[in-house]
């Protein structure tokens, strides 16, 4: 069982974790939201950011071969300003978000999300720019 953590400080604990914030109390982080950083990797996340619930930001990804997974590939994520990602999302592999971006419940991105896109599904498609 969890316990409940006031968002005002999760991401202060997010930050002595190795999380880098541009402005990290305007920063809102929902409950349930993973942040799986391997060594030498890092997420940067800009100001006026909305994580949601249930989200999980991850840096490494599989490489596939016919033998099955050999290794794992890791990157950095960025986040940029302005950006809401929805309830359960999934965001893999190194990315980048574009500031003013809006990511739909449930998506799943592994690509880079240019400004102000609105992206939904799995794999993340583009359906609207907030423009």
């Amino acid at each position: 069982m969890q316990f409940f953590i006031p968002p005002s400080i999760r991401t202060m604990f997010l930050q002595l974790h190795g999380v880098k914030f541009k402005k990290r109390k305007t920063v809102f982080i929902g409950t349930n939201v993973l942040f799986d950083n391997l060594r030498n990797t890092q997420t940067y996340i800009g100001e006026n950011v909305t994580i949601t619930t249930g989200v999980k930001i991850i840096n490494h990804f599989p490489v596939l071969s016919t033998k099955g997974v050999l290794e794992y590939k890791m990157g950095n994520i960025a986040i940029g300003d302005n950006v809401f990602i929805g309830m359960n999302s999934l965001i893999i592999k190194p990315v980048t978000i574009g500031n003013s971006a809006v990511i739909g419940a449930g998506t799943v991105v592994t690509k880079d999300i240019p400004d102000n896109a609105i992206v939904v599904g799995n794999p993340a498609r583009i359906i609207g720019s907030n423009k």
